[in-house]
């Protein structure tokens, strides 16, 4: 009888045992398949290497700037971006609390087409969904296109074909998720539209004046005082009636560069051309800021001619 107490005792033991080892292996099991979101790729950060765009007559624009880096969202961007030419650039009202007397903001549709405007104290809106272009992340966090500002010209996302300043983040598409839960973009600001979020509402671009005082500075940061946005330069009253071209020598020539210039289409940042010292010489200068002028209106041929086209369109915004 002792014998056969034993061997029932260990045979209750080795099932006992056996039972605890598959409770174990079912609780590992049912662990290792709880779908995993990974906090990077829903809110993601700009990369500390490649964070530059550039813009035509800005210069670089840092999107991971010390203290005020962008965040990517499935819904919007937000932070701030910083330009040595034009100081701080605003992606979004919520920085500086204003949402609700200035609502604006870059948005994202969760599949990496950008959106909406950002907001510069020294050059006004910046809109990131331009007519015929707009900015975009691609799969793999690579931002590429064009931003565009009225008084500032393009900002250029795309590498280079080196690919040494692109924008990168560490945020990606719900699309490409292992769990995809995008984030329904708030229908804050937003009218009409289809499912998709319906067309955003932007308050009409604000004036503003002479003042100590900045409420959009970036919070710990020193800004200079905030200067009325110019939306329609001061350009002489001057009407074109004869065609230019390369090595043409007028007085023309000077009130072209001289609209050029105060329209943002800088023919030269420094010396002969430059703000203030407009020449009577139509150079490689001024025609490169010709044809740029002559792209961004949808003037063509964009060929740096000053033609009767031109010079409707030009005699026509005055």
């Amino acid at each position: 009888m002792s014998l056969a107490l034993s061997l029932s005792r260990y045979s209750a033991k080795r099932l006992n045992f056996s039972k605890a080892i598959f409770v174990v292996f079912f609780i590992l099991l049912f662990f290792s398949y709880i779908p995993q979101a990974f906090a990077s790729t829903t809110s993601g950060a700009i990369n500390t290497s490649n964070k530059y765009a550039w813009g035509e007559n800005i210069g670089w624009v840092d999107f991971n700037a010390t203290s005020s880096a962008v965040t990517v969202t499935d819904s919007e961007l937000t932070g701030y971006a910083y330009g040595e030419n034009i100081g701080w650039i605003s992606l979004n009202c919520s920085n500086t609390s204003s949402c609700g007397t200035v609502d604006y903001k870059v948005t994202n549709n969760a599949e990496g087409t950008l959106g909406g405007y950002a907001y510069s104290e020294n050059a006004g809106w910046i809109n990131f969904a331009p007519a015929g272009s707009g900015v975009n992340i691609d799969s793999s966090g690579v931002f590429s296109g064009y931003a565009y500002g009225e008084n500032i010209g393009w900002i250029n996302f795309n590498a280079d074909v080196n690919n040494t300043y692109p924008v990168t983040t560490d945020w990606r598409k719900a699309s490409l998720r292992v769990v995809s839960s995008p984030t329904t973009p708030s229908s804050s600001g937003r009218t009409g539209g289809s499912s998709g979020g319906g067309s955003i509402v932007y308050p009409t671009p604000i004036v503003i004046s002479t003042s100590t005082s900045n409420p959009l500075c970036p919070v710990g940061h020193t800004c200079t005082p905030i200067q009325a946005i110019n939306t329609k330069p001061n350009t002489p009253q001057y009407t074109f009636k004869y065609n230019l071209i390369i090595d043409a020598k007028s007085l023309d020539v000077k009130y072209l560069q001289i609209f050029l210039n105060n329209h943002n289409f800088l023919v030269s940042k420094t010396g002969a051309g430059s703000p203030g010292k407009e020449t009577n010489y139509f150079g490689l200068a001024t025609r490169s800021a010709l044809i740029k002028f002559q792209k961004v209106n949808n003037i063509k041929p964009a060929v740096g001619y000053l033609g009767p086209i031109t010079r409707g369109f030009i005699n026509s915004m005055k």
